[in-house]
């Protein structure tokens, strides 16, 4: 009776969990369309600064190891504070307007977003000293779980969504960075599986659908962004489109769909017109880690810095003159390769080839895109000159012409943070690129991230530059490498 009855509780829990595998679907429809509400940049206020210093950062991929990486980055600009002309003193964190993630990084940026000052208290505890694939593994395990794996609408990135939204994000929505209504925008990219292209979570994105980002939970954001293949399977959204919303193009998509655009910008529209255009074809979306389409998170930053065929358009705000300076900091946590895979004779494994093939293309990839905004802002600064320069010799021969205004010239300023900054210290250099990549690491190697984060953005050239042509007076704080903790990360 007792083998029994424990056959009976068995089965009752697996029907409940089958059960709780078919729950309401992911994404909400969205009942409609009206181009203004919901999480968008222009539906969060700005601090009080206002925008002429425009701050965007960029998380890269990379497990807990890109998360602490990312979140010692803000625990810098947090100690960062400085005097800007007409203003008393302030934190540069509170200038940051924009984080754009993948993966890893996306966990940092989506926690700071909810929480805000919280974060630097709670966010250690929460997920970075906690052995979340332990704990992942532990749940693929359970009896409990079993009928709901076997079920076709539920695979191990339900489980893995389950965690991070219950325990990690606490439940929370969209809906709840929508009614906190503050920078920084924060924009969690993913990869759609289908055109091998980028898909932010922002309501810009969700409208294409037909579906209400509002409804989404932030756990299950941060889980497609961090969907590595193999290791988790796919997440799937419901496109809406067929069924209707009343959607209309807004002017920023009208423009970038006209003919005549650059070959590679034409085809990043067409991918998010898509979702409308085929949408007889394609009812479901399915989307893996961000870091296969963009690991550093800097593509959405760079179609936003360098024309208008994007939803919060920083070019426009820079013509507009609201804009003075740019500063973009991209906390680049790639993964090294094993230094002693030359000293043996094994050829490396599948695990480490899968590592290779996955990020070494994107992050040369990534490289590229921090050069492609500097050169375009360096374009902009030539034309500027170059308007400036007709002006005045126009204005020699023909005295009464009137001139029309000269674009705007914002100056640009790219920091990129990696462990190759770490010079000078060779061994300490190879242990961090060596760090493992998967989602728990030992406390002291936790630690250590941190503050090399730190560390690197403080001895940065090109930060401390920005920083002494916003306040010539700035003196960087110290940031320190903890030699105990040194030791017991990388036993050096």
């Amino acid at each position: 009776m007792i083998r029994a009855g424990r056959r009976r509780s068995i089965a009752v829990i697996g029907l409940v969990a089958a059960l709780a595998g078919c729950a309401a679907p992911l994404n909400p429809k969205l009942a409609s369309y009206d181009g203004t509400t919901g999480y968008r940049y222009h539906n969060l206020a700005a601090d009080a600064g206002g925008d002429e210093l425009f701050v965007i950062l960029a998380f890269s991929g990379g497990g807990t190891r890109a998360a602490a990486f990312s979140f010692g980055v803000l625990e810098g600009l947090r100690a960062v504070t400085y005097t800007a002309p007409g203003s008393s003193q302030r934190r540069l964190l509170d200038d940051v307007d924009v984080i754009s993630s993948v993966s890893g990084g996306s966990f940092t940026a989506a926690y700071y977003a909810l929480f805000g000052e919280a974060a630097f208290d709670r966010f250690g505890k929460a997920f970075l000293y906690r052995n979340i694939q332990g704990e992942l593994i532990a749940r693929a395990l359970a009896p409990w779980n079993w009928p709901r794996l076997a079920s076709p609408d539920f695979s191990r990135i339900d489980l893995a969504a389950e965690l991070y939204d219950r325990e990690v994000f606490e439940g929370a929505t969209f809906h709840a960075l929508v009614e906190r209504g503050r920078r920084p925008y924060v924009i969690l990219n993913a990869t759609d599986m289908t055109l091998g292209a980028r898909f932010e979570f922002t309501q810009d994105q969700f409208d294409l659908l037909c579906s209400n980002l509002s409804g989404v939970a932030l756990g299950r954001a941060v889980t497609a962004s961090s969907a590595f293949p193999i290791l988790l399977s796919p997440l799937t959204l419901r496109n809406y489109a067929a069924e209707g919303c009343g959607y209309r193009q807004p002017l920023w998509l009208t423009n970038a769909l006209r003919p005549g655009n650059p070959v590679r910008r034409a085809a990043l529209v067409r991918d998010l017109w898509s979702y409308q255009e085929h949408k007889g074809d394609r009812p479901f979306v399915h989307l893996l880690d961000g870091g296969l389409s963009d690991n550093i998170g800097l593509r959405g930053p760079y179609v936003a810095l360098s024309g208008q065929d994007s939803a919060w358009s920083v070019y426009s705000l820079v013509n507009a003159g609201k804009i003075r300076r740019v500063l973009v900091i991209t906390a680049n946590a790639k993964t090294g390769r094993d230094p002693n895979w030359d000293e043996r004779r094994t050829p490396p494994g599948i695990v480490d080839a899968i590592g290779l093939v996955t990020t070494g293309p994107m992050g040369n990839y990534s490289f590229e895109t921090v050069q492609l905004i500097a050169d375009h802002f360096q374009a902009l600064a030539r034309d500027a000159q170059n308007a400036r320069d007709c002006g005045a010799l126009l204005q020699r021969e023909c005295p009464n012409t009137t001139l029309p205004a000269v674009p705007v010239a914002a100056q640009f300023h790219a920091v990129e943070l990696s462990f190759d900054g770490v010079t000078g210290d060779e061994k300490l250099r190879r242990c961090l690129e060596g760090l493992a990549t998967s989602f728990s690491l030992p406390d002291a190697q936790v630690t250590l991230l941190r503050q090399v984060a730190r560390h690197l953005l403080m001895g940065s050239a090109e930060f401390r530059a920005t920083m002494r042509q916003i306040d010539p007076g700035w003196v960087p704080p110290d940031a320190p490498i903890d030699p105990a903790v040194r030791k017991e990360a990388c036993g050096l």
